[in-house]
């Protein structure tokens, strides 16, 4: 159906918008395939052509249902005013930590406020994460030695912090340099860095994602670092996938090749490369579940786990069909609220199989996804989820604080 549309056999019209719309972009059907066709490619190719149809077609030549005004300014200025602006995007970050400090979130629930959104909103905004005041969210430094400057350097890595990342999960940001330096690496951290461009190229907005693309490309040369480190499977692989973007830049096209040659996941460079310290946990039984863009995209399916697997005092338990998406799938629960739930809720009856005490993941879309799912079965006070480097950090600080307390 994609291909009849690229290639201009149908015309452009709301029923393919609609059944593409409801693809997951998950890559799953790739990794199935036994001829490895790049499904999403064709489908974000022929997103584009939609996307293209909508932004020239007159109104007796669209047959498209017409975008309303304000979602369409509404939703260009998220995209390309706010996510691919770091200034805009602090600001954002600021608004919401007064939001929640102000207890304004509270307020807002009381009077009804919030029933003016949607429902699938008004649940996102229960379980969003705490925000870092604006005083802790100040730029990192440049450079950040190992811990252990007496050992031999694992190499030096360029860390990408990511946009919406270093706002929602600045702990973690924080947790991941820490994680890198303990196990050996020296992290260096580009400052013009900017968003992947991973949510841009999903819906379409192909020019957009080029530019972020080359300010990205940029930005790392200059540091020139061993390897360069995400800890979002969904942002690794948008930067991973930059090469298919400038197919038809041949000097672009080069630049792109060696960028992505050095994209790894912060669980494979700590599995392969790194020397992790001891790490020690509660007792607790641990279940993973991936991010499909780090498994099927990345090709990082195991790394996770046996780095979990590592953690003394932990039981660590499959999850049942756990390469299945969880619904995230960037903003597709927002888009697409009653297919993501339907997915949730079959994601959650597999968890609850698990007995488990903690859930981890490793991308912020997952996490906010299975958080909503744990929130949605009233299981908050049985079930804490994490992100990978959040659990793995905690474990190490515990084994470190036990070693302290042995010697005295």
């Amino acid at each position: 159906m994609a291909r009849e549309l690229i290639t201009g056999a149908i015309p452009v019209n709301q029923e393919i918008k609609d059944q593409l719309d409801r693809c997951l972009l998950c890559s799953a059907c790739v990794d199935a395939c036994p001829i490895d066709v790049q499904v999403p490619d064709i489908v974000m190719l022929a997103k584009e052509k939609i996307a293209a149809s909508q932004k020239s077609a007159t109104a007796e030549t669209n047959d498209l249902r017409k975008e309303g005004k304000f979602a369409k300014k509404w939703k260009d200025f998220l995209f390309d005013g706010v996510i691919a602006n770091r200034k805009r995007l602090n600001k954002v970050g600021s608004l919401l930590w007064f939001y929640q400090k102000s207890k304004l979130h509270i307020v807002a629930r009381r009077i009804g406020i919030m029933n003016i959104f949607p429902e699938q909103v008004r649940m996102m905004e229960r379980i969003t994460p705490e925000i870092l005041p604006p005083s802790k969210r100040k730029p990192y430094p440049e450079w950040i030695e190992r811990e252990n400057t007496e050992s031999e350097s694992r190499g030096t890595v360029a860390f990408f912090q990511g946009c919406l990342m270093d706002v929602m999960f600045r702990k973690t940001n924080e947790n991941t340099i820490k994680l890198l330096t303990k196990c050996g690496f020296d992290v260096v951290i580009p400052r013009q860095q900017t968003c992947c461009g991973a949510l841009h190229h999903h819906n379409g907005k192909k020019e957009t994602t080029i530019e972020l693309a080359k300010e990205n490309i940029r930005a790392f040369e200059e540091v020139n670092a061993d390897y360069i480190v995400s800890n979002a499977g969904g942002c690794g692989a948008g930067l991973s996938e930059y090469p298919e973007l400038f197919r038809d830049d041949p000097e672009w096209l080069e630049r792109a090749q060696a960028f992505a040659a050095k994209i790894r996941d912060i669980s494979e460079i700590i599995y392969e490369k790194g020397d992790m310290p001891d790490a020690l946990g509660r007792g607790e039984r641990v279940t993973y579940q991936p991010s499909c863009h780090l498994q099927y995209v990345m090709k990082v399916k195991d790394a996770p786990i046996k780095l979990m697997k590592r953690v003394a005092n932990a039981e660590y338990v499959d999850l049942p069909e756990k390469k299945y998406c969880c619904g995230s799938a960037g903003i597709y629960n927002l888009l697409q609220p009653k297919l993501a739930n339907d997915i949730l809720d079959k994601k959650m009856a597999r968890v609850k199989e698990t007995n488990s005490s903690v859930l981890v993941t490793a991308n912020p879309g997952c996490y906010l996804q299975m958080k909503l799912g744990v929130h949605r079965e009233k299981l908050e006070e049985t079930i804490e989820v994490k992100h990978l480097v959040d659990y793995l950090i905690e474990a190490i600080e515990r084994a470190e604080k036990e070693k302290v307390a042995v010697s005295n």
